[in-house]
């Protein structure tokens, strides 16, 4: 590299024009290449933040925060995200599979699908989170978006999700009981 600037600069003295030119000249190569390296930095900079930005958002969409369980004539859980939607459905029998089937419950809402629920039905529905007051705060919300329903009961299943009160619920699911 430096034999090559070298050269340049040999060649560079041969030119005749004034020293003004020449100045300009070398001031005008010394920014062009400056500006390739400064793009290349740009360029690593902007694929940095870009990868960053789509892990976070994979985060803050895709990973649950809550599991829901519905449990009536069918059972089904629900793995809510930060953004209140459904990303994850689990069924356990041939009527949850319909169910999702008819109501399609991916990227919707939670709260639309509870109030969605059939009124003639009695649901058990129960809220898990590993996080307190997440749970707190969505169980509520459940309660609150199914008052008017009396068929509907809500519930708070332990704070994590290997606790034995889910592994019961799982098991009583295989089973074939769904009240």
């Amino acid at each position: 590299m430096n034999g090559m600037r070298l050269e340049i600069q040999e060649d560079f003295d041969k030119i005749q024009c004034t020293n003004q030119i020449k100045e300009e000249t070398k001031q005008f190569i010394d920014d062009q290449m400056h500006h390739k390296k400064r793009w290349g930095l740009k360029l690593a900079l902007s694929f940095a933040v870009t990868l960053l930005v789509c892990g976070f958002s994979y985060w803050f969409y895709f990973i649950p925060v809550v599991a829901i369980t519905l449990d009536g004539e069918t059972s089904i859980e629900l793995q809510i995200n930060r953004l209140d939607r459904v990303i994850d459905v689990t069924t356990y029998d041939k009527l949850g599979k319909e169910w999702c089937k008819q109501e399609n419950p991916w990227h919707q809402y939670y709260e639309d699908i509870l109030q969605g629920l059939n009124d003639n039905e009695e649901w058990m529905i129960t809220v898990y989170s590993k996080d307190e007051a997440v749970c707190q705060k969505i169980y509520e919300q459940t309660k609150n978006c199914t008052q008017e329903n009396k068929q509907i009961h809500c519930r708070i299943g332990r704070h994590t999700r290997q606790s034995n009160d889910t592994t019961q619920t799982q098991n009583h699911h295989k089973k074939g009981h769904h009240k």
